[in-house]
């Protein structure tokens, strides 16, 4: 089993994270994560499973610093994390709050990067 989605289902084992998230994660990874990558991935993933699990709780969401928003936006991986985003959106079948999506802005812009 991989480490991310060991990981991913630990959380959920413990009820830290939904089992929608647990579900949008597992298809993220398949879509995007090689075995190679998975250490990359790490904060993403954790991320992206928080995420969902705070909009299906309903709890209060907070964005990065602006300062680091400008840099993400400056990033020539800026456009391939958005289609990253939507397809999410598309997999949640709503869209993210936009505090959430900057958050995964700037992972994906981050190991899009490394």
């Amino acid at each position: 089993m991989s480490m991310l989605k060991e990981r991913v289902d630990i959380l959920v084992s413990t009820e830290t994270i939904t089992e929608r998230a647990q579900s949008i994660t597992l298809k993220t990874m398949e879509a995007y994560v090689s075995s190679a990558q998975e250490e990359r991935y790490q904060m993403l993933i954790t991320h992206l499973a928080m995420a969902v699990t705070r909009m299906d709780r309903g709890e209060e969401l907070s964005a990065p610093p602006e300062i680091i928003m400008d840099e993400v936006q400056q990033s020539p991986y800026i456009h391939e994390a958005n289609n990253r985003i939507a397809w999410i959106e598309q997999q949640l079948g709503e869209p993210l709050p936009q505090e959430e999506k900057a958050f995964l802005q700037m992972h994906f812009v981050s190991v899009l990067n490394n």
